[in-house]
C-alpha cells in the first residue's frame, strides 16, 4: 500500500477496546515486522472504548465501519505548526470521499460533516521531542454501511445512507490510506497549500455561527485556524476571540 516514497504496514483486528490504544501499546512488536520505515496501520471490525474528541465514546456496528489507527513519526514537523497534521488527515478524508461522490465539509478541530451530519471522526494523540512532533497516532473514525445509530449528541450519517449502496469497507480503507499518502507527502514537502486549502473546507467559515464557550452561547464567524490549531472568530460586535481545543463548540443546528 501507498505511494513510491511510503509504505504502509496494517494489522487487522476482529474487536479490541481502542485501535489507538492497541496500536501505542503494540507499537514496537508491529514494528519489528513490518521494518523501520514502514507506516503502521491497526484497522478493527469493532472497538468497544472507541474514543472521539472531549472524551466522547464512538459507537460502531461490528464490520460496518472504518476503525483504523494510524502510527506516524513526523519529525520535520514543529510543535508550533502541528495542526497541518489534523488538516492532512481531514483533507484525505474530503479527497477520499469525493471519490465517491460524497462532498464533505471540515468541522473545527477534527470531525467531517455532511449538512449538519457527521460522516467521520478523527482522534490524534501526540508525543513530542524538544521542539518536534516525535510521534502522532492517528486515529479515524468513518461511517460507512451502518444505518442505525444509538441517541448521540450529534446526528450521525453513513456513506451508505447518503449513496443508497454498501460499501467494501477494506476498499475505504485503502481508499483512505492512498489520499493520505498524497497528503502526507506533501506534508514533508513543506507544501504552503496545505493550510489554505483546510481553510476553503471549514464548515461555516465566512458565515455567522453558533458557538459556546465557559461564558455561554454567542454568535461569530470564524476567520481562520492558526497553524497552531488555535481558532480564530470574530463577535459580531467585532471583538475578535482566540480559542485552543476544547475552549470552544461549533453549535451545528
Amino acid at each position: 500500500m501507498g505511494d513510491n516514497t511510503k509504505t504502509f504496514y496494517r494489522v487487522h483486528l476482529q474487536q479490541i477496546d481502542s485501535t489507538n490504544r492497541y496500536l501505542r501499546d503494540e507499537a514496537c512488536s508491529i514494528r519489528a515486522c513490518a521494518g523501520k520505515d514502514s507506516l503502521l496501520v491497526v484497522t478493527a471490525d469493532s472497538q468497544t472504548k472507541g474514543r472521539g474528541q472531549r472524551g466522547n465514546v464512538w459507537l460502531s456496528q461490528s464490520g460496518c465501519n472504518m476503525l483504523l489507527s494510524m502510527l506516524v513519526n513526523p519529525h520535520f514537523l514543529p510543535v508550533e505548526r502541528q495542526f497541518l497534521l489534523s488538516q492532512v488527515v481531514a483533507l484525505s478524508l474530503h479527497r477520499s470521499m469525493a471519490s465517491y461522490g460524497i462532498d464533505v465539509l471540515l468541522k473545527w478541530p477534527n470531525d467531517i460533516y455532511v449538512g449538519s451530519r457527521k460522516l467521520a471522526g478523527v482522534l490524534i494523540e501526540l508525543d513530542y521531542s524538544g521542539n518536534r512532533v516525535e510521534q502522532a497516532i492517528i486515529g479515524v473514525g468513518l461511517n460507512v454501511n451502518q444505518t442505525m445509530f444509538d441517541e448521540m449528541d450529534r446526528i450521525p450519517v453513513s456513506m451508505k445512507m447518503l449513496k443508497g449502496c454498501d460499501y467494501t469497507v477494506d476498499d475505504v480503507v485503502e481508499n483512505f490510506i492512498a489520499a493520505f499518502s498524497y497528503y502526507y507527502e506533501r506534508l514533508e514537502k513543506g507544501d504552503e497549500n496545505i493550510a489554505r486549502e483546510y481553510a476553503d473546507l471549514l464548515l461555516g467559515k465566512g458565515k455567522v455561527g453558533h458557538f459556546v464557550d465557559s461564558d455561554g452561547c454567542f454568535d461569530a464567524v470564524i476567520m481562520g485556524v492558526e497553524p497552531s490549531g488555535f481558532l480564530l472568530l470574530e463577535r459580531l460586535d467585532g471583538t475578535n476571540s482566540r480559542y485552543a481545543f476544547k475552549e470552544v463548540e461549533q453549535i451545528i443546528r
